[in-house]
């Protein structure tokens, strides 16, 4: 996915039940702050889930934060717009794993039936 100029690789590590455990992003371009940054919010989400914190809560916190790099999302399938890399990220991960079709910008037409 970019935003901003900002590459940035979103993956994800599930329990058997395909339910989400923990998360990690890699930035192609910040320096080492950004890097790092990004990096402890992961492991703090990855762990806030493990100890039982609801996806439905941390999406809710999260969503619509403003900063930059924000504005037009390129090589997102359903997101085309977002306020901030937090906000592209919560986006992803309550559209794959809450399915919240409210948050798609742009509809597959498989999906759609």
């Amino acid at each position: 996915m970019r935003i901003g100029g900002q590459t940035l690789y979103l993956r994800t590590g599930e329990y058997e039940d395909g339910s989400l455990g923990e998360i990690f992003v890699d930035l192609s371009k910040e320096g080492a702050l950004i890097r790092s940054l990004v990096n402890c919010l992961c492991i703090t989400i990855s762990v806030a889930l493990q100890n039982g914190t609801s996806l439905e809560d941390l999406v809710d916190k999260f969503l619509h934060t403003k900063f930059d790099p924000s504005g037009p999302v390129q090589c997102h399938s359903h997101i085309k717009m977002a306020s901030s890399i937090t906000d592209l990220i919560f986006k992803d991960l309550a559209i794959n794993y809450l399915g919240r079709d409210d948050l798609k910008h742009v509809k597959v037409s498989n999906e759609e039936k």
